[in-house]
């Protein structure tokens, strides 16, 4: 009886012995394949995330690059037209755009500052983007319950004109400033106003205030007054509808009182000062040729030529 016992109990053990073994290669088999899955998936994942990351590397530097190479051809070369021109043609096949670039030293300082104190007074002090004009604007569109007021600067607005279109989105907007610092890293502040007033609009098919200044006034932009230079600022806002000459439009009344204050301000500060020596005579044979009035004597609001 007890060698039958005995008998039992070792045949349980094998048979204990064989199930566990057999669990345990089950349980290592499962574990050996799911570690070879898991694996293979990181493999796949890290070829899978390389490949698109090159990729998007490779479309990042075209884009870059595409964004570079159009801002530094722009140091020694004037683009035949902008990109808004050409928009405008496509637009209109039968327009006949008027555009003369002169250089900055040919533009009267008048005209300069006129533009400076009507599209972005702070030029000359921010790195091409402006945030407190950007909060001025947001706060000013919430209060319209529209978007009305843009906020951006000489730099952003030639970015946008030279480069980009007209839609209203964040990529354009995202392209705009990328291309505004660059301009402002690679060309400077006076090329970049240099571009600005040759490829500015100043009509339906007038552009560069070297044409505006023959279409309204019959005279080289160098031989500008004081109140020619305000009127032809304040119409940029809106080329489209307005004339420099016009006497009853409350809209230009507005505009060029803003412009004589932001070009006159009573309190000297540094943005003054800066705006005060681009109002000097660039030289004294400039000064015989086209005498200024004394500013001194300016009324409190510019009167139309």
């Amino acid at each position: 009886m007890k060698a039958k016992w005995q008998k039992l109990v070792a045949f349980c053990k094998r048979i204990h012995n064989s199930l566990g073994a057999k669990i345990f290669r089950c349980i290592y088999r499962f574990i050996n394949f799911l570690l070879r899955v898991v694996l293979l998936c990181l493999i796949l994942y890290s070829a899978a995330f390389t490949i698109v990351a090159s990729i998007a590397l490779y479309k990042a530097f075209v884009y870059g690059y595409n964004i570079y190479d159009g801002v530094e051809n722009l140091k020694d070369t004037q683009p035949e037209m902008s990109n808004y021109m050409l928009a405008l043609r496509d637009s209109n096949p039968d327009v006949e755009i008027k555009h003369t670039f002169v250089p900055l030293d040919s533009i009267s300082p008048y005209l300069q500052k006129a533009v400076i104190a009507s599209e972005d007074a702070g030029f000359y002090f921010h790195p091409g983007f402006d945030v407190n004009a950007i909060a001025e604007a947001l706060n000013a569109n919430r209060n319209s319950g529209r978007t009305k007021f843009g906020g951006s600067t000489i730099t952003q607005q030639l970015a946008k004109n030279l480069f980009l279109s007209g839609e209203r989105s964040w990529e354009r907007k995202f392209k705009e400033l990328a291309y505004a610092l660059l301009m402002e890293h690679e060309l400077g502040k006076d090329r970049i106003l240099e571009l600005y007033l040759n490829y500015a609009q100043w009509g339906k098919d007038i552009f560069g205030c070297q044409e505006a200044c023959k279409a309204y006034y019959k005279k080289s932009c160098s031989k500008l007054s004081v109140d020619q230079a305000i009127n032809l600022a304040a119409m940029l806002a809106s080329p489209g509808k307005h004339h420099p000459n016009m006497r009853e439009s409350r809209f230009m009344q507005q505009r060029r009182a803003v412009i004589y204050q932001n070009m006159f301000p009573k309190k000297d500060s540094l943005l003054v000062d800066s705006l005060r020596q681009l109002m000097a005579p660039p030289d004294s044979t400039a000064a015989a040729t086209a005498p200024a009035p004394a500013m001194s004597a300016a009324p409190a609001t510019p009167a139309a030529p």
